[in-house]
């Protein structure tokens, strides 16, 4: 559900985070990534290291089994 997404981005080397997504997802999908962490922490760490964030994007993570263990 996108109330359950947590936005990164990259200013200044500072790793920032916001609640939410960053916009409705038909208007900034540019691609994704499926990936098994431990927890948000180590999701919002993987996060940081995408070219994107630092770049003036942001990326969106989401919980997957709100989607896949229904």
């Amino acid at each position: 559900m996108p109330e359950d997404a947590t936005t990164v981005r990259v200013e200044g080397g500072k790793t920032l985070t916001t609640d939410g997504p960053f916009v409705g997802m038909k208007e900034a999908v540019g691609g994704f990534f499926v990936l098994e962490a431990d927890d948000l922490d180590a999701a919002i760490e993987v996060a940081a290291r995408v070219p994107a964030a630092r770049l003036g994007g942001a990326i969106e993570i989401r919980p997957s089994e709100a989607y896949w263990q229904k």
